[in-house]
């Protein structure tokens, strides 16, 4: 039967391991490790000389010359067959071996290589780790725990590395003043919206502090264009919050800071953004989502009155947001595409006509939240 596999002859006697480990020169022993290690890197061996190769590369792992360990990291770095324990005894060993296995290794386990960073102070093993193709939330964690800049960079700049809510939190505070990380964390393909919402408060800060230090313009005047823009960024974040445990958590978030404002709310229902509007209220009135979505979109207006109160908006406001929630729910069965300027002149037209027939008080407000969130 045809086979496309090179052989390769193992079939050492125990002279033979004896002479390449201790008789042989160091340039002999990397020659024989190359030929061996790179037939099995390349699955190149039978069954027979794979287990022989592998009790070979156990008895390199002893090897005192550098290059034979070396050269057996770099064949089998990228071998998923290699068995667990001489990856483990090599990505123990000094970095000129260990970094190749840590960084491309599949064979190491999350356990495996939060146990090998934790049982270093190597800055390079960290700058490794955090290269791999692949990282869980577990071990993304351990590498922020070494609060180290190079690392968090890499981190962050990596789209296969899962980071945690928490994490993202973490990597946000400690590193607001970084702005190459702050620039890659906004990129990340995975970057939940709570710890976006946060970045976007972090980094509007530090540009009221430029524009101070830069303008001389006076504190009001800074605050007002700082919250402008803050607004403009958050509301680009709610609209693009997918799943209802995004929402929930960017929220939690915007209330434990005061920053779920009813200008906020407002604006997100003029987006024609329901999940946000109602979640919000839920939050404000301390009911269940469910309960919150039910009041709201009950045909009468005692439901609707009742979970507004309770959150606690301007009560004066009532009539004008009520006009507002009819208006977007009209729309919400047309052909138009929420946070666009023609969806907002949609809203402004209806409600015009609505205030002609019975005025509402405070619509200029909602009007102007409306052309606000398109600009």
């Amino acid at each position: 039967m045809p086979t496309d596999r090179m052989p390769v002859s193992l079939a050492l006697t125990p002279e033979d391991v004896r002479r390449l480990l201790h008789d042989a020169t160091a340039a002999t022993r990397v020659e024989m490790t190359d030929r061996i290690a790179g037939a099995y890197g390349n699955s190149q061996l039978s069954d027979q000389e794979t287990l022989v190769a592998e009790q070979i590369f156990r008895l390199l792992l002893r090897d005192t010359e550098l290059r034979v360990r070396v050269a057996l990291s770099q064949h089998i770095k990228n071998s998923s067959h290699i068995p667990r324990d001489i990856v483990v005894s090599l990505a123990r060993d000094v970095e000129e071996v260990s970094l190749p296995v840590l960084q491309f290794s599949e064979v190491l386990t999350d356990a495996d290589l939060m146990e090998l960073l934790r049982n270093t102070q190597e800055i390079s093993r960290y700058l490794a780790v955090s290269k791999r193709l692949q990282l869980s939330e577990a071990v993304s964690e351990t590498l922020l725990e070494k609060n180290n800049d190079q690392v968090v960079a890499l981190l962050v700049d990596n789209k296969g590395a899962r980071i945690s809510d928490s994490g993202y939190q973490k990597i946000v505070a400690a590193h607001a003043g970084n702005k190459a990380i702050m620039q890659a964390i906004g990129l990340h393909p995975r970057l939940p919206a709570a710890a976006a919402e946060k970045l976007v408060h972090i980094v509007s800060s530090s540009l009221a502090v430029t524009l101070k230090a830069k303008y001389n313009l006076t504190t009001e005047h800074i605050e007002k264009e700082v919250e402008k823009t803050r607004e403009s960024e958050t509301l680009s974040l709610i609209r693009h919050a997918q799943s209802q445990a995004d929402i929930d958590k960017l929220i939690a978030q915007m209330a434990g800071f005061d920053r779920l404002t009813p200008s906020i709310i407002l604006s997100a229902l003029c987006q024609g953004n329901f999940a946000f509007f109602e979640t919000s209220l839920a939050r404000l009135s301390n009911i269940p989502v469910a309960n919150a979505r039910a009041l709201i979109t009950d045909k009468g207006d005692l439901g609707f009155r009742a979970v507004y109160n309770k959150s606690g908006l301007p009560d004066a406001m009532f009539p004008a947001v009520r006009l507002l929630l009819h208006v977007v729910h009209e729309l919400d069965g047309a052909d138009e595409k929420p946070g666009t300027p023609r969806y907002a002149n949609s809203i402004v037209e209806r409600i015009l006509q609505y205030a002609e027939e019975a005025p509402v008080e405070n619509l200029s407000y909602i009007i102007a939240l409306v052309r606000r969130v398109v600009q």
